[in-house]
């Protein structure tokens, strides 16, 4: 931890400062010992979630040592291989996605995430993955601070923000007990990542406890209520189904875990907020952006630019919540 954010992080148990001990850091308060991996705090407690802490810790060592023999792409697309047990092309594919992505990044700074780069202090995400949102904040000179519940993954976010000239400050941890002190952020982002977590009541609280009063926050999410496939097991309708019914329904159709998947309603996220308090919020439903139709069939891209036109229809607008592919949810936090 570099000095200027050494006292952004704490204790996540108890909010203590942290201390160092050889390589690793302790809880001054409640004496809590914290690994430290390739330069980076695992700030995690012990919670259900979806990810095996020792598996991925060991992961993260294994592409420290990957990053320097055999450089970053190498190291991505083994994680793709590895861990995420895909094809060599899918991999291929998925590598050039995170090493563009720093540049699709770039272009929402400039856009919806502009106040939260134009911001004076630190910028979070929370859920940063492998850093490129990170990375394009940094390239405007932003102070940049991430947090992942994957040690894997921060590991190439440090030496991707390196890379852009950013200075990484990174900890794993969860979202709905993030390891940083009260009011220490004046902007955070985080993007695709409140449906993953396992108490999102917990997270819209934890988002107004770090935060500055008077800061940015920005949200992405898919909808709930979408008429396109559910974007992580590609199955139509999960949403519409009530919640007891679809992790079932998804093992029947896809055969695959909807475990630590729960998308939210328009109206689910306005009623998360308000219960957290403090949030002055606006939801919006964007158009799907031009670059990534690249990667669309023939027909979805016709589809997708259907809805692109459709989405700017002022009448069409109030049934989004109810069809719409998903939205952005920002906003600041009251003084």
């Amino acid at each position: 931890m570099h000095n200027l954010l050494a006292t952004l992080w704490c204790c996540p148990s108890c909010r203590g400062s942290l201390g160092q001990i050889n390589e690793d850091l302790h809880c001054e308060a409640c004496q809590t010992k914290y690994p430290v991996v390739h330069g980076i705090p695992d700030l995690r407690v012990a919670m259900d979630s979806w990810i095996d802490l020792n598996e991925d810790r060991t992961r993260a060592l294994e592409a420290a040592d990957r990053v320097c023999r055999e450089g970053l792409e190498a190291t991505i697309r083994h994680i793709f291989r590895s861990s995420r047990g895909m094809s060599e092309s899918q991999a291929d594919y998925r590598t050039r996605q995170i090493l563009a992505g720093v540049e699709k990044c770039q272009s929402q700074c400039s856009d919806w995430l502009k106040s939260a780069v134009e911001s004076d202090g630190v910028i979070l995400e929370i859920g940063c993955g492998p850093g490129q949102m990170l990375a394009a904040a940094a390239t405007r000179g932003c102070e940049v601070a991430g947090v992942d519940v994957s040690m894997e993954w921060l590991v190439i976010a440090r030496h991707l923000v390196e890379r852009y000239g950013g200075r990484p400050n990174l900890a794993a941890g969860f979202a709905e007990q993030l390891p940083l002190t009260d009011d220490s952020v004046e902007a955070i982002i985080s993007l695709d990542v409140i449906e993953h977590v396992g108490d999102q009541e917990a997270y819209a609280k934890e988002l107004g406890r770090v935060l500055n009063s008077g800061g940015f926050f920005a949200l992405s999410t898919p909808n709930r209520y979408s008429l396109s496939p559910e974007p992580h097991v590609n199955v139509w309708g999960v949403g519409y189904l009530p919640r007891s019914l679809q992790a079932r329904y998804v093992k029947l159709v896809k055969n695959q875990s909807y475990a630590f998947t729960r998308l939210l309603s328009v109206r689910e996220t306005r009623k998360l907020f308000s219960k957290a308090r403090g949030f002055d919020s606006r939801i919006v439903f964007p158009g799907i952006p031009e670059h990534e139709l690249s990667s669309f069939t023939k027909n979805r891209k016709r589809l997708a630019r259907i809805y692109n036109r459709l989405v700017e229809i002022r009448l069409v607008k109030v049934f989004l919540p109810f069809f719409g592919a998903y939205y952005r949810v920002c906003g600041n936090l009251r003084h």
